[in-house]
């Protein structure tokens, strides 16, 4: 698979195809290009462009750069608002303690659920998309925070470290390799199967060493998602799919940086 160029060819011109914010305006924009063919764009929020509508790889810069900009925004917004509900349920133990309720975890967690299916039917809705993904992030981020605050100060900011080292690492791998990472799709799915169970014996099965080594798997396992999505977005989805973007890529990272979280909190303990 081709990697993903971003860089302008000697013969693009940008005054010749409308912009990303052009395209997403809503109004109709025709011009022409070196051939003399007539380009025209609409609304992509509602997939109406014939412009839009080949994946975001295939897209002019002009738009696969006003993708990037937009998902990497939206996904920035999503992670502070994350580190900052964290910070303050590890500094207010009255929240803290009112939000560990079984009550409230039950309720957050249908909730979530219920957030992400309306999500899933609504992402191309503006602005209720930006509506419900704003609400779902808030509900994940107060439900992290529950479990960060159980860790050591700096147990969490080594994990965030390593984190975002491996993110880079992993989005620059992704973007200039020529692999096809589709095709593991279906079997990483089998082996995330086999992580939940996995995952769902740890409830029962207190020892460290297999807390261990379902915390290493799970990195791994979410690693390999990372790459496979971050190829998804730039090679299947189109340009009004960004809120399917973010989503994947939010639920990747946080799923990740807890992976990692424990695997320094158990080798700190042992």
């Amino acid at each position: 698979m081709a990697t993903i160029p971003l860089m302008l060819d000697q013969d693009d011109n940008l005054d010749r195809l409308p912009s990303y914010d052009e395209v997403t305006s809503g109004k109709k924009v025709e011009q022409s290009n070196s051939r003399g063919k007539l380009h025209s764009a609409f609304d992509i929020e509602f997939g109406n462009s014939s412009i839009t509508s080949s994946v975001v790889a295939l897209a002019h810069v002009s738009i696969r750069l006003g993708f990037l900009r937009k998902v990497f925004a939206i996904l920035s917004f999503q992670l502070l608002t994350t580190a900052t509900l964290c910070v303050v349920l590890y500094l207010v133990p009255n929240v803290r303690n009112f939000l560990q309720h079984p009550i409230f975890l039950f309720v957050s967690l249908i909730s979530s659920l219920a957030l992400l299916f309306a999500l899933y039917m609504n992402s191309h809705e503006v602005p209720l998309n930006y509506i419900l993904l704003s609400s779902w992030t808030i509900i994940q981020s107060v439900s992290i925070g529950l479990v960060v605050s159980f860790y050591n100060v700096d147990v969490v900011i080594e994990a965030v470290v390593i984190t975002t080292v491996v993110v880079i690492a992993l989005f620059a791998y992704t973007l200039q390799s020529k692999r096809d990472f589709q095709k593991h799709y279906a079997t990483m799915f089998s082996v995330l199967t086999v992580f939940f169970v996995a995952s769902f014996i740890q409830l029962f099965l207190q020892s460290s060493l297999f807390n261990f080594l379902v915390a290493i798997a799970g990195a791994g396992i979410f690693s390999a998602y990372l790459v496979i999505d971050i190829d998804r977005i730039m090679h299947h989805l189109s340009a009004e799919d960004y809120i399917d973007a973010c989503v994947s890529l939010y639920l990747d990272i946080v799923n990740l940086f807890l992976r990692i979280l424990q695997i320094i909190n158990e080798l700190n303990r042992n």
